[in-house]
């Protein structure tokens, strides 16, 4: 972690991370006696990485469950404030209808309770049991009202199926209606054969599953359907911000990539928002020039050792981006999409 302020350059309004999670524990034993978790690709197809894992997940538990170490680190990071959500890990999709649900009840509930203790330094981004779609409906509506949070994360693929798929639209139908952010976060590649070494499970699986999603929302038709639908993408939205437009030429040329999309997929990709953790500069330049500004999101994807620890840093260095572009990336946009109150009127993201 650095020691000393990110960069002297002042800004307007408090820098934003919109990619961090929490673990909660209290689902430790609610799962304990769930095979089916095993089959999650991070760890399915982890090989030699997983008991390296285990080293480093454990020793994060403190950055991931005390707030207190949480807040030390954001304060030398220069991050004012935490959008948090769960640990990927957690998502849970292969649970059982009613466990689903109240695994996801639990998490809910424990993020709501670290805003509620801190609420000039956190907001909530909940979960759902995606696995079971009217559930995960029914939880939006306590998501967003009970606990009045402006935004959710979900995984890039629902224990294997795509979030393409016809049965879930009435989620996609409600997220729309309700205004909220969806933050799209994977958790391995599906089919992560090739990937077990060298990390490749999460060095090319996590962008390259990301990719897959990204493109079956769009070929698939759902932000065509959902329009006002508000998505940002992790990891800088994986592989697709890099190589757009050779999904327009296959439009172009190909029917079946048209059969569900009546504008070139530029069109819907122009619409997302991606974070900032690609760790390099240039390529967050290149991300800025074709998404726009307003676009791109802070994130760290604290505290995991593939996350970005000198956030503010990175933004300052990208070359050409003005002062009103920064303060976007390094909070204004964030505070948009989270329709949040100014720094010192906030109240844990919850609309006055």
């Amino acid at each position: 972690m650095p020691t000393d302020e990110p960069t002297a350059q002042p800004r307007r309004g408090p820098v934003i991370d919109i990619h961090c999670h929490v673990y909660t524990p209290a689902c430790e034993p609610l799962v304990r006696d769930l095979p089916a978790l095993e089959a999650e690709p991070f760890d399915h197809f982890g090989g030699p990485s997983t008991e390296y894992n285990r080293r480093h997940f454990a020793a994060i538990g403190p950055q991931l469950t005390t707030p207190d170490v949480r807040l030390a680190d954001m304060d030398r990071m220069g991050v004012d404030v935490q959008a948090i959500s769960v640990a990927p890990p957690q998502y849970y999709y292969r649970a059982p209808g009613r466990l689903g649900r109240r695994l996801a009840r639990v998490q809910n509930d424990h993020l709501a309770e670290i805003v509620a203790g801190h609420p000039d330094r956190f907001v909530g981004l909940g979960t759902v049991p995606l696995q079971d779609p009217e559930a995960a409906v029914a939880e939006l509506g306590y998501v967003a009202g009970e606990l009045a949070f402006r935004g959710i994360e979900i995984c890039s693929n629902v224990a294997g199926e795509d979030l393409d798929d016809p049965r879930f639209l009435p989620f996609w139908e409600e997220v729309q209606r309700l205004g909220l952010l969806v933050v799209i976060h994977p958790h391995g590649f599906t089919q992560g054969d090739r990937l077990t070494d060298y990390y490749l499970i999460n060095v090319i699986g996590n962008p390259l599953d990301s990719t897959v999603a990204v493109a079956r929302l769009v070929f698939g038709g759902v932000l065509e359907r959902y329009p006002a639908l508000r998505v940002c993408v992790v990891h800088g939205g994986g592989y697709l911000p890099f190589y757009p437009y050779r999904m327009d030429h296959a439009w172009k040329v190909r029917p079946e990539s048209r059969q569900r999309i009546p504008h070139p997929p530029s069109t819907y990709l122009a619409r997302l928002y991606f974070d900032t953790v690609v760790f390099d500069p240039g390529q967050l330049a290149s991300l800025v020039r074709w998404a726009g500004a307003d676009h791109v999101l802070l994130g760290t994807d604290y505290p995991y050792d593939m996350g970005e620890s000198d956030p503010v840093r990175l933004v300052s260095q990208v070359p050409g981006l003005d002062p009103a572009g920064r303060d976007a990336i390094l909070g204004g946009n964030a505070a948009r999409l989270l329709e949040l109150a100014p720094h010192r009127e906030m109240d844990g993201g919850r609309r006055r």
